[in-house]
């Protein structure tokens, strides 16, 4: 039986992007925003409600 390559290979492309607020990683669904001024440039997802529920849920403390 052969092994499958790990996701991180798989998932590795020259179209592959990463949101840099919620982490998700696809070839669709971004858009880079830049600021020349600063020379900096962030990757994040184009539909910003669906980017929200994804970001990482604090832990909740239910007693």
């Amino acid at each position: 039986m052969t092994e499958a390559p790990p996701l991180a290979v798989i998932a590795a492309g020259p179209e592959t992007q990463r949101c840099s607020q919620c982490g998700r990683v696809g070839s669709r669904g971004f858009q880079t925003l830049a600021n020349e001024e600063h020379r900096i440039s962030v990757t994040v997802c184009a539909n910003k409600a669906a980017c929200r529920k994804r970001w990482p849920k604090p832990a909740r403390d239910d007693d």
